[in-house]
């Protein structure tokens, strides 16, 4: 979170609406009035563990000062999560910091795009900053700066909601960001931004998470949301989204009297953008400092998990989804048996290659491959009761899909 300290709070607002850029694109959003069932099991998926491992390893660097060596480390590993992931593109956006006029090198905007399958031009975005930042003077590399609730827990946000949506089609593309100096002056953020705005990328929405972490004892979790006038119908759309699927948490529009964050950036370029926050009022009091822990400065792992849940699904909602990996094909050549099944299914074909099973949302949750046989194995004990998808290709390369039952 960059810090900038003003008199007055209305400051920030009369700022904000002269830095407004017209919209490139005009777009409307969903209207939510009910939950849709794959968002919510996807939003059950959240995993307080990895958001835990994510920003517990985040911190372990002495540093992610945007000047530092180390930031260069982090950046790889950034790239290396994605990866795994299997997403479709991984890029690195490189760009200048111009900081007390003068020029610098510096690590660069981690970029993740998932491709969409119906409107692959049109894009839906969600960032977090990933370098840290320490207030005391002294050498860059030599400053600790574990920067865990600013902004290691957004990263841990963004990383998680990629890590569940990337298993799953969308209609829109989607673009998982992580934003290289953002503490002094959303440098990066703000040279993506402008490169999308000149090459007018169609973003129809972007989604800003940093600070998520801290909670003041006693306290039940809320969200201020941050965002401009003209940014009010995709603010609604968040509104109507978190009142159908967390309709007992207080969320409302607030403003920083202290600072800035990347939000602001695509808002400036002519993008729609909104930030939730933790408490404007009561955030933590640990940033910028060598306190900016797990357990201090990120003292509340269900707010982690609450915000990240919020962004996944105001992604995953705006993106759309795409259930082509689990329509049903011919399957006169498969037979499958018991359906319903309890423990094992058993699946014969001529020259069985590969079979996988999916769930109804189209992910990908069992693999296993074979060396030509007619009859194959899949043991779905460990599975939920639901209606699944088995996907038999075969030695010839062609595909059957059948559904099936799990009790």
């Amino acid at each position: 979170m960059r810090r900038v300290i003003f008199l007055f709070v209305i400051v920030v607002g009369v700022l904000n609406a002269k830095a407004q850029a017209p919209h490139l694109f005009e777009h409307t959003y969903p209207e939510v009035v009910q939950e849709d069932a794959r968002i919510r099991s996807l939003m059950n998926q959240v995993s307080v563990d990895s958001l835990t491992a994510t920003i517990d390893h985040l911190q372990s660097y002495h540093t992610r000062r945007w000047d530092s060596r180390m930031v260069y480390e982090v950046q790889d590993w950034l790239c290396g999560t994605y990866r795994v992931m299997g997403i479709d593109s991984i890029s690195l956006h490189d760009f200048l910091v111009s900081y007390q006029d003068s020029l610098y090198e510096t690590s660069d905007n981690v970029i993740a795009v998932q491709k969409g399958l119906v409107y692959p031009n049109e894009y839906v975005v969600c960032g977090a900053h990933y370098d840290s930042y320490n207030l005391n003077p002294g050498h860059p590399d030599s400053l600790r700066a574990p920067g865990a609730d600013d902004n290691a827990s957004g990263v841990a946000g963004v990383l998680e909601t990629a890590r569940l949506l990337s298993k799953c089609k969308f209609e829109r593309s989607i673009i998982y960001c992580n934003w290289a100096a953002e503490e002094i002056g959303l440098k990066g953020s703000s040279a993506y931004a402008k490169d999308c705005a000149d090459q007018r990328m169609d973003i129809v929405g972007y989604f800003n998470l940093d600070m998520i972490g801290y909670l003041k004892e006693g306290s039940d979790i809320h969200v201020h949301l941050m965002y401009t006038t003209q940014d009010s119908t995709i603010a609604n759309y968040v509104y109507d989204f978190s009142h159908v699927y967390f309709p007992e948490m207080p969320i409302r529009q607030n403003w920083l009297s202290w600072g800035d964050s990347d939000y602001s950036s695509f808002n400036r370029n002519g993008y729609a953008a909104v930030h939730p926050f933790e408490d404007v009022y009561q955030s933590s009091p640990f940033i910028h400092t060598p306190n900016d822990i797990l357990g201090v400065s990120v003292n509340n792992m269900a707010q982690v998990k609450r915000f990240t849940e919020l962004n996944l699904g105001l992604v995953a909602t705006l993106a759309g989804f795409v259930d082509t990996s689990v329509e049903e094909s011919d399957t006169e050549p498969l037979v499958i048996y018991p359906n319903p099944v309890s423990e094992s299914l058993f699946v014969k074909g001529n020259g069985i290659q590969q079979i996988e099973v999916y769930n109804l949302m189209g992910q990908k949750i069992i693999t296993q491959s074979y060396a030509n046989v007619d009859e194959g194995r899949i043991e779905v004990g460990v599975l939920v009761p639901s209606v699944y998808f088995v996907r038999v290709i075969g030695f010839d390369g062609k595909v059957f899909v059948q559904k099936f039952v799990k009790k």
